[in-house]
Parts: structure tokens; C-alpha cells; sequence
């Protein structure tokens, strides 16, 4: 069987892990690994396999980056030259964690007595004794209210729109100011 390289390169690490966790459920392919790309925030996710495996996989993870709009490139190298596999696939395999082996209980015998089960030791409670400025009158504890945004607040960076559903660091497209949507 001749070995296929797939490379699909995305936008951002949470997607890159989100679209290799798809590929490889998706096809018999292997993951290569997760590889930074030069500017931008571009992850290159690198798998091999067999030709068909490795396009279908492809296919599954363009799509998936697609619809979180994350896409860059996507391509399909069936049957690379073995200069090219040697400089893009690691030649030291992963190491996979050893199973241990699961502990085996040994039987309970009835002809063993019980041990008898003692009573907990009592601990002493110590009084813990706070400042005046913390704790009120009534005895409860006095804390700050957490600043709520105001009503009018904008969350989105770039309209700075009260009305954008848009949250800071969320894709463009979600901004209702977004080129085509105003």
C-alpha cells in the first residue's frame, strides 16, 4: 500500500484540535501532527494514509473548518516522493502510554474474622477569628457587588454596537456591521 500525505491548514489552535479530532474518526488515517504555520495564527494539520482515506478525511476536516470559517488551504500529495515523507513525517514513532496491568482482588475467605471498625477520633474545632471591617453587624460577610455591564455597554470591538450580539474574540461574520450584513 503506498502512504498518502494529507495537509489541511486552519485558523487557530482550538480549531486545528477540534478538525484533526474529526479527521481521524472519520477515515483510517494517521495523525502526523498539529504544526504552527508562519503568521496569521495558521495550524498545519498533517495526516497519512491511503489515497481514499486520506481525501475523505480531508473532505471531513475542510468542511468542518469551513463552517467555523477558519479554512486556508487543503491539499493531497498521493504518493510523495520518499525525500519529501522523510522531511515531513517524524521518523521516531509516538510512544504510547503503558496499560498497567489491573490488580487482580484476592477472594475474602469467611473463615477470616472482620476487623473491627473503630469510632473516628473527635477533632477539636478552633475558633477562627475575623476583622471587624470584614464581617457586619448580622455576622454576615460583606462583599462587593461585581460590576455588571450597563445596559448600553457595547461587547463588540469592532461596531461597538450595543446591539451586536457579537462578543469580543468571537468570528467577524457574527457582527451585524459585517461587510454584507449592514
Amino acid at each position: 500500500m503506498k502512504i498518502s500525505l494529507g495537509l489541511l491548514e486552519v485558523s487557530g489552535l482550538a480549531l486545528a484540535i477540534n478538525t484533526a479530532d474529526a479527521m481521524v474518526k472519520s477515515a483510517a488515517v494517521t495523525l502526523v501532527g498539529i504544526d504552527t504555520a508562519k503568521g496569521g495564527g495558521w495550524m498545519t494539520i498533517k495526516i497519512t494514509g491511503d489515497v481514499a482515506a486520506v481525501n475523505a478525511a480531508l473532505s471531513t476536516g475542510a468542511a468542518l473548518a469551513e463552517k467555523h470559517s477558519g479554512l486556508v488551504a487543503k491539499a493531497l500529495l498521493a504518493r510523495p516522493n520518499e525525500q519529501l515523507l522523510q522531511q515531513v513525517v517524524p521518523t521516531t514513532p509516538v510512544k504510547q502510554p503503558q496499560a498497567e496491568p489491573a490488580a487482580v482482588a484476592e477472594p475474602v475467605t469467611a473463615s477470616e474474622p472482620e476487623a473491627e471498625v473503630q469510632p473516628a477520633t473527635s477533632f477539636t474545632v478552633t475558633e477562627v477569628v475575623e476583622s471587624a471591617s470584614e464581617v457586619s453587624e448580622s455576622g454576615v460577610q460583606e462583599t462587593e457587588p461585581e460590576a455588571a455591564p450597563y445596559e448600553g455597554q457595547a461587547t463588540c470591538n469592532l461596531c461597538q454596537d450595543p446591539l451586536c450580539p457579537r462578543q469580543k474574540g468571537e468570528p467577524r461574520n457574527k457582527c451585524i456591521h459585517a461587510r454584507g450584513h449592514a
